[in-house]
């Protein structure tokens, strides 16, 4: 599934870190090189949809803070 989060992301003026530092926080462990190889579609292991998917509901949630 395409989230299109790179090009959300740009428009919220937020980076990828700020959802990894999120991620790590509720206890994921992922590195900045896996969120952007999952994003892009390099890899696709079953964490890869878990985290796409957690992703996506980070930058929802700050789509609607900035609506």
């Amino acid at each position: 599934m395409n989230y299109n989060i790179p090009v959300r992301l740009a428009k919220l003026g937020k980076h990828q870190t700020e959802i990894i530092d999120i991620l790590r926080n509720s206890g994921e462990n992922i590195t900045p090189a896996e969120l952007s190889r999952y994003i892009r579609g390099k890899e696709n292991p079953p964490k890869s949809e878990r985290v796409l998917m957690e992703s996506d509901k980070i930058v929802t949630e700050w789509e609607h803070e900035n609506a």
